[in-house]
Parts: C-alpha cells; structure tokens; sequence
C-alpha cells in the first residue's frame, strides 16, 4: 500500500526543484486515467481519486497503473511529484 495526496499535490516548478507548487491535483489525474485507459479498474481508479480526500492508500497495482498512466500522458514534474510521495519525500 502506498499514501497518495491528489489533493495538495507537490510538483516541482522547475528542474532544480528548488521551489514547488501545490496545488489540487484530483480531477486533472482522474481526467487523464477517464480519458486515456481502457476497463473498469482504471475507471475505479479515476473514481476514486476525483473523490479522494486527503491521503488515501492505493494498492500496488493502482500505483502500477498510475505510474504507468504518467509515463506516458504526464509531465516530467508530475512524474517526479508523483514519486516523491511513493517515496514518502513530502512535507
């Protein structure tokens, strides 16, 4: 299991991440899961971030899927955001 906060999300504002922005990330990722993947689990996924508060605990093969799913649709500081709460680096 894994703790995810879509809600106040951390990216970095720039390569050297020395500054990062927060912000809510919830229906931005349910959106990209909605839109670009196929099956119910990803439409379960979707659901349950959109309706997410705070941090919730994702499986590992939700968080396979995410990481999955941001590899190819998301930007490089997302994916690193995205990391860095996997890895248990915020505040």
């Amino acid at each position: 299991m894994a703790k995810i906060n879509f809600q106040r999300f951390r990216i970095p504002a720039g390569i050297d991440r020395s500054r990062y922005q927060t912000g809510d990330a919830r229906e931005s990722v349910a959106n990209m899961l909605y839109l670009n993947v196929n099956g119910i689990r990803a439409h379960a996924l979707a659901l349950k971030i959109y309706h997410s508060e705070g941090e919730t605990d994702f499986t590992e093969e939700e968080v396979r899927t995410l990481s999955e799913v941001a590899a190819t649709y998301a930007t490089p500081a997302f994916i690193d955001g995205l990391n860095e709460q996997l890895q248990g680096g915020v505040e």
